[in-house]
C-alpha cells in the first residue's frame, strides 16, 4: 500500500509539473542567451507569468527553426539562485544545452507564449575551445578597489589581485567572471559574485578573478549614465550581461556562461 501510495504521490508531482508548462498564460520569457550559433549552446532564460517568477522544478519548451524546421520539445531544469541575503525570494533561471541546427530566427513556445531569437552561424563571445584573450585587467597592485567594481562593498578582494596575462604565462586553471554586481538587474542576473566567493572558500588554490562590466566603477556608482564599457568586454567579444569563462591551464576555454553560472555547473568544471 505505501509503494501504491508513493508511486501515486510521484504521478501526480509529475503531471503538476506537467501542467505548470502547459497552462501558462500570457508568460514573460527573459531570454538570458542571445548570443547564440549553430552547434551546442547553454540556453537560459527566465520565466514570469501573473504570479511573478516562476520556478517550478522544470518546464518544457518547444523550439523551431525558422520556416518550422527542425522542431523539438526539451525540458529545462530549474536553477535557484543562492538566497545569501535570506530574502526568501525563491528566484532563479532555467537552463539546458541546446543543439541547434541552422542558423536564422528561431522561436520557443512556452503555453500560449511565443517568442523569437537569433541563431547565428558562430557566436560573436570567444568560444569554448579557444585561447583566452591576453587581457591586461588592472589588479589592487595599480588601482584601489574602488576603482576596480560596483560592487559596496567587495565580496573578496582576492579577487582583484591577479592579472590574466600572468595566470595564463604560469600555466594556472581560472576562473574570469566580467559582469557588474551592482548594475545587473535583469531577471536572469544571479549572486555571482557571491557564488564564486564559496567557490573560493573550497578551492583555495583556484585563482578567480573578477573584471567589472565598467572602465570607471567609482563614478558609474553616483551616475550610471556615464557609464563607460571596460576595453575587455571588446577583447573577448560579449556584451553588458553576466559572463562567466573557466581557462584551463593550457589557456583554453573550458566553459562559457553568459548570465548566472550556478555552484555546481561551475565545480563540473573544476574536477
Amino acid at each position: 500500500m505505501k509503494k501504491i501510495l508513493t508511486l501515486i504521490f510521484i504521478f501526480i508531482f509529475q503531471i503538476s509539473l506537467y501542467s505548470c508548462s502547459q497552462s501558462l498564460q500570457n508568460a514573460q520569457v527573459f531570454i538570458a542567451t542571445d548570443d547564440l550559433q549553430v552547434g551546442s549552446n547553454r540556453f537560459s532564460l527566465a520565466v514570469a507569468d501573473k504570479n511573478g517568477l516562476v520556478n517550478s522544478e522544470s518546464l518544457e519548451l518547444n523550439f523551431s527553426g525558422e520556416g518550422g524546421y527542425p522542431k523539438f520539445k526539451k525540458d529545462f531544469k530549474f536553477i535557484k539562485f543562492p538566497d545569501f541575503y535570506d530574502t526568501d525570494i525563491n528566484n532563479g533561471i532555467y537552463t539546458e544545452i541546446i543543439d541547434f541546427e541552422k542558423s536564422g530566427l528561431w522561436k520557443l513556445e512556452i503555453g500560449d507564449t511565443e517568442v523569437e531569437f537569433e541563431v547565428n552561424e558562430l557566436s560573436s563571445s570567444l568560444n569554448v575551445g579557444d585561447l583566452a584573450i591576453r587581457s591586461d585587467n588592472l589588479t589592487v597592485k595599480e588601482e584601489d578597489i574602488k576603482n576596480l567594481t560596483t560592487g559596496i562593498p567587495p565580496i573578496n578582494n582576492d579577487f582583484y589581485k591577479n592579472k590574466i596575462t600572468d595566470l595564463l604565462n604560469d600555466k594556472k586553471q581560472f576562473i574570469l567572471s566580467i559582469m557588474s554586481p551592482a548594475f545587473c538587474t535583469d531577471p536572469t542576473c544571479g549572486p555571482q559574485i557571491e557564488t564564486l566567493n564559496d567557490i573560493a572558500s573550497n578551492y583555495k588554490d583556484l585563482p578567480i578573478i573578477h573584471v567589472d562590466t565598467y572602465d570607471n566603477p567609482n563614478e558609474v556608482k553616483s551616475d550610471f549614465e556615464n557609464r563607460k564599457l571596460n576595453p575587455i568586454i571588446n577583447d573577448w567579444g560579449i556584451n553588458e550581461d553576466q559572463w562567466l569563462f573557466i581557462i584551463s591551464e593550457n589557456g583554453m576555454i573550458l566553459a562559457k556562461f553568459q548570465g548566472y553560472a550556478s555552484y555546481e555547473q561551475i565545480e563540473e568544471y573544476l574536477n
